[in-house]
């Protein structure tokens, strides 16, 4: 990894911003670090994590952030190439946020808005989010939550409940895709259609999954447009496999993300929802990673003219800097539970945090960003110019089968042969070469057979062009480590 010296300010889009762009001083001296790698090996469980590799190698404990930029425990620095977990949209460190923040909790940390109890901040974010969000899709009841798994959670239960109080109480089981993530609790760990995530979720019959739109290595071993969108169809098949009567919505996202960034043909939601409409099927939208600029437009929905019955949001919506989700109810589903509910039965879902006013408040202020510096319209260019130069860098290299993207979403995906698209058998081989850029100070992440990254939205050209001089340095070896083995 590289030692560099941390920027002032984070970085900001090329062109002129109306204002000043503040972030939060360094915190001064580097804490212990002995202490504290001893003391998290010893009493911290890291998620995604093998416990008996944690405990022989310890943390890189990171310490700081300012702009796009890591600090770790021993002074070095890295440039966060996948915004955290997808979520770090503004950039580490902004003032604003801290500012937002504070100011709410001196006034109302916390209190439940169960039962008639509300506060402002949650109701200002719904309302910021509904004007935000496309008029016609008629998108205006939102519930939040703390974490994009809880938001599908409570989308499935919102599915679930249209039906039964129009009287279809079989219709209860979820769908979604193959190479899918909606989470890791109960029921959204189940939809989650990658099978690494399955290992302590117990399995039932009230999932489904179908194909996806992996246009790379297509199940059906067709090539678009002939395809005639084989995986689209694959939800009819499902649906009628598993029974219309039971199937109360199809979950998925606009761009999966987990999976590989995988991006769809331009007609396939038009296929969906009509395979969705003509079963009494609902369509729930994980914008959980699209949501927010990501894509390059506000919400992923508008790249396809997606109609959701219901909208899951997180990460974007507070720039990770508190935990804030969104589950958003299209008018029809909501005005049907309203009428269709027997008098003196409320809708039993809560969650202590749900519309929690301290973490509102950071999402009105991160939404402040988003809009005041442009930065949607950014990642749409800056997007554009990281996925052209991830082509012009490594389209020929021998390793390298396909690379593809949406906005600040890119991935390569790594081969043994380009011509047959064989997968290296070792998946440890993107590993490598994410430990390998991590060394020269660029955090970027494996996703199974793919490299992928997806920088914060405050990047400029000038930032990818150092995202990408980092890759390049380390792929020769890259190669040769990856045709070795």
């Amino acid at each position: 990894m590289v030692t560099r010296p941390l920027p002032e300010s984070p970085r900001a889009p090329s062109r002129p911003l109306p204002g000043a762009v503040e972030v939060l001083p360094a915190s001064g001296a580097l804490p212990d670090l002995e202490t504290i790698n001893r003391l998290d090996r010893a009493h911290v469980i890291h998620p995604i994590t093998e416990f008996r590799k944690h405990e022989q190698q310890g943390p890189r404990i990171v310490v700081g952030g300012r702009g796009i930029e890591l600090t770790f425990g021993d002074g070095r620095t890295a440039i966060d190439g996948f915004s955290g977990l997808f979520n770090i949209s503004v950039g580490h460190g902004r003032r604003e946020i801290a500012d937002a923040v504070t100011a709410q909790m001196r006034e109302l940390a916390y209190y439940p808005s169960f039962w008639d109890f509300g506060n402002v901040p949650a109701t200002r974010l719904a309302e910021r989010l509904v004007g935000l969000l496309p008029p016609d899709r008629r998108l205006t009841h939102i519930l939040f939550h703390s974490g994009g798994s809880e938001a599908n959670e409570a989308n499935f239960k919102f599915a679930r409940l249209y039906h039964a109080v129009r009287g279809k109480y079989a219709k209860v089981k979820i769908i979604s895709r193959r190479w899918s993530f909606h989470g890791a609790t109960r029921s959204a760990g189940t939809a989650t259609g990658i099978l690494a995530y399955h290992a302590f979720v117990e399995q039932d019959a009230s999932h489904a999954y179908f194909a996806p739109p992996y246009c790379y290595r297509c199940e059906f071993q067709q090539t678009y447009p002939s395809c005639k969108l084989a995986c689209a169809h694959d939800l009819e098949a499902t649906i009628e496999r598993e029974g219309p009567d039971t199937v109360a919505a199809v979950i998925l996202e606009p761009v999966m993300g987990t999976g590989g960034i995988l991006v769809p043909p331009p007609d396939y939601f038009e296929s969906i929802q009509e395979i969705c409409r003509r079963h009494d099927v609902l369509l729930i939208l994980d914008e959980v990673v699209t949501g927010f600029g990501r894509t390059g437009k506000w919400f992923g929905m508008e790249h396809w003219n997606i109609r959701p019955d219901l909208v899951s949001f997180a990460k974007g919506i507070s720039s990770g800097y508190l935990p804030l989700s969104a589950s958003v109810v299209a008018d029809h589903v909501y005005d049907t539970i309203r009428d269709e509910m027997p008098d003196g039965m409320p809708f039993m879902f809560g969650l202590t945090y749900n519309n929690h006013p301290t973490c509102c408040a950071a999402g009105l202020a991160n939404i402040d960003i988003i809009e005041r510096e442009g930065l949607v319209e950014n990642a749409r260019d800056v997007g554009a110019y990281l996925l052209t130069r991830l082509r012009e860098t490594f389209g020929s290299s021998p390793i390298v089968g396909e690379i593809r993207g949406c906005g600040m979403l890119a991935a390569m995906e790594i081969v043994r042969d380009q011509e047959t698209k064989e997968p290296f058998p070792n998946i440890e081989d993107p590993h490598h070469i994410v430990a390998a850029a991590f060394e020269r100070g660029l955090i970027v992440r494996a996703l199974f057979q793919c490299v992928a990254l997806a920088p914060p939205l405050i990047s400029t050209k000038q930032d990818i062009d150092r995202m990408i001089e980092i890759l390049a340095a380390v792929w020769p070896e890259a190669e040769r480590h990856a045709l070795a083995g």
